[in-house]
């Protein structure tokens, strides 16, 4: 039991190391601000999703860049990412 606990700790960090790392390099593909919101792990399809928010100022930055056309933002985006697995891993499944 003390294996599956120490196993089960291992893909959490796994899993929030993922997090941090999309925390800091979703923004990063945005020319405009963006706000990244929740981040979930779907273990059914070894995935996690991203949700993606324009920032306050994103309306009027993008609205700068254009001329001064009117821009409306409604929702969010989500992304989803589909995890890997190491070649040694895949021999123990």
């Amino acid at each position: 039991m003390a294996n599956l606990n120490e196993e089960m700790a291992d893909v959490h960090e796994e899993i929030e190391s993922v997090r941090d790392l999309l925390r800091e390099e979703i923004p990063k593909q945005f020319e405009f601000g963006v706000r990244v919101g929740n981040i979930s792990y779907d273990p059914n399809n070894n995935s996690v999703s991203v949700r993606v928010d324009p920032s306050s100022e994103a309306r009027d930055e993008l609205s700068e860049r254009m001329g001064g056309v009117r821009v409306k933002t409604d929702g969010s985006m989500e992304f989803e990412f589909m995890l890997s697995q190491h070649s040694d891993e895949r021999e123990k499944l």
